[in-house]
């Protein structure tokens, strides 16, 4: 969760209840301005998230997501998840040109490095992801209505970017090590 919904003062370390199903959700209609940040009224370029639209949003969440689909009606566990593995090869040629000078040997070398190799190959392959958020679930404050309603149950928004709600767990990574590279050297070597 993002908030304090356990009030222990910390406001991100609280694990979510993985709903069995739309039964078990209890979101907050919101309403965001265009850049995502919450507005208490509705005007123009805002959007407005209804609770059963954050609901169905959230459950298409859970399908997508190995770890919660598969730990429905359960408390994530810390440290559960972790990002998916990256395979990267790194390619390395080099050659050498001997010759003698005063009776000792003297080289020069040639290199050639390809680094994340599959990326030159295939520019979907040596691509990591990163998390999109480790907090899908907002709890509002007091003055957006508060972590419980009326009857006591806790109540929460899930996460937005922008006008648009959180869809998938992962996203690909945007580095320098998500690309292939060359580099060319050359080296002197005597004795």
């Amino acid at each position: 969760f993002g908030g304090d919904l356990n009030n222990d003062g910390g406001t991100a370390n609280d694990l979510i209840f993985i709903p069995r199903d739309i039964n078990d959700m209890n979101f907050q209609t919101y309403t965001v301005d265009s850049q995502g940040r919450p507005v208490t009224t509705p005007g123009a370029g805002t959007r407005t998230f209804t609770a059963q639209e954050q609901a169905a949003a959230w459950e298409a969440y859970i399908q997508q997501d190995a770890y919660l689909s598969a730990n429905r009606g359960k408390y994530a566990e810390r440290g559960a998840v972790i990002m998916p593995m990256v395979y990267r090869a790194d390619f390395s040629f080099a050659q050498q040109l001997f010759t003698n000078i005063r009776g000792k040997k003297n080289a020069l070398e040639f290199r050639v490095d390809i680094l994340n190799l599959g990326n030159l190959l295939n520019q979907d392959w040596g691509i990591g992801q990163t998390f999109n958020s480790t907090q899908l679930l907002v709890v509002p404050s007091a003055a957006q209505g508060g972590p419980v309603n009326a009857s006591g149950r806790p109540q929460y928004r899930l996460r937005n970017f922008g006008t648009e709600l959180i869809t998938e767990t992962f996203r690909p990574t945007a580095g320098v090590a998500d690309v292939w590279r060359m580099q060319f050297g050359l080296r002197y070597i005597f004795n």
